[in-house]
């Protein structure tokens, strides 16, 4: 992930904006899954350093970033005052370094959090994406193999995050104090005023792996139909986010999700079809969710939705993966194997 740390004016008025970047190292005593529960958690809370004494003049919100880098935390104020804004992003760097977690905000982060992963995997008929969304995640858990460090964070839920005590996560947050696995980063007379030390770009620092081992290619279950979405079609692109599919199957397989599929004769089965690229944690991949017509059978819409996996236009969207025909796999419900 590039975070964009450089101060940058908000308006023609006197204030700005600077953002503090706040990176944790991996705690080698826990797994992936375990330090992503405390990590959302963490995330959620910073927002409770606006009631710091030193940084209430700020206005302070976490900037949106894509979160790909295992880790990686960001807080943003805003003040007319350059001085103003050092003071308050020092109390952050004092709430996330030294101040002690009242179990009311500890409760009130959690809530939070484990209310949002609830609400991101129910459906909404507001947010038509909302199911595809749901279904690409189910999808994702059926390819990465159990345990590999994406099925793991892919697997934390509400149910997950609400079980974490709170004596649980002030432990865990000590042993990283404790172990000065808190870095931040900003711009050098940012951190040079907050009596930070300033990175040196030479050096690399260590960000932990999460290359994941997959299911073989080709046909898997999942059971997304409670979503609305009762197979998807699932392409590895790798890692490069300026990956461009050809723009046929774009506008083919309706890219911008507004527009109808036009999938042509043969698929008759498949009510609805839409496609994106989607980024999870540095892994790319082309996904198209797919609604089964109502009045179609199983055995005809499996058919249907294989044959569409080996379509033209799809083997030519395949041959920007790097793994090519290994990297495409086709996820039909349950029920096209009792079908079979």
């Amino acid at each position: 992930m590039s975070l964009a740390l450089a101060s940058s004016p908000v308006s023609s008025q006197e204030a700005e904006t600077r953002i503090l970047g706040i990176h944790l190292a991996m705690s080698p005593e826990l797994s992936l899954y375990d330090q992503r529960i405390n990590q959302k958690i963490l995330d959620a809370l910073l927002l409770y350093a606006r009631r710091s004494p030193d940084v209430v003049p700020c206005e302070v919100h976490q900037p949106y970033q894509i979160d790909y880098v295992f880790g990686d935390f960001a807080v943003a104020a805003r003040h007319s005052s350059p001085v103003t804004l050092v003071k308050c992003l020092g109390g952050v760097v004092r709430y996330v370094l030294q101040e002690d977690i009242t179990e009311v905000a500890f409760l009130a982060a959690r809530a939070s959090e484990a209310r949002m992963a609830r609400e991101y995997s129910k459906l909404d008929a507001k947010i038509p994406q909302r199911a595809d969304e749901v279904a690409e995640r189910m999808a994702l858990l059926s390819i990465y193999r159990k345990h590999s460090p994406l099925h793991q964070l892919l697997a934390v839920d509400a149910n997950a995050i609400s079980a974490l005590s709170f004596d649980e996560f002030s432990r865990w947050l000590e042993r990283n104090r404790k172990a000065g696995r808190f870095t931040f980063r900003g711009s050098k007379k940012l951190l040079e005023a907050l009596d930070l030390p300033v990175p040196d770009p030479m050096v690399l620092q260590p960000i932990s792996s999460l290359a994941s081992a997959r299911m073989p290619a080709g046909v898997l279950v999942v059971d997304s139909e409670p979503a609305g979405i009762a197979a998807l079609i699932a392409l590895f692109l790798e890692h490069d986010e300026t990956l461009s599919i050809d723009e046929k199957a774009k506008r083919r397989f309706a890219r911008n999700r507004d527009d109808p599929s036009k999938l042509g004769d043969g698929y008759d089965t498949i009510a609805r079809a839409s496609c994106r690229t989607y980024d999870h944690f540095g892994d790319i991949w082309f996904t198209m969710p797919l609604r089964k017509a109502e009045s179609a059978s199983y055995s005809d819409f499996c058919r249907q939705v294989l044959e569409l996996s080996r379509d033209n236009d799809i083997a030519t969207v395949v041959r920007f993966s790097p793994d090519g025909s290994k990297g495409l796999y086709a996820l039909l419900p349950p029920a096209c194997k009792a079908s079979d």
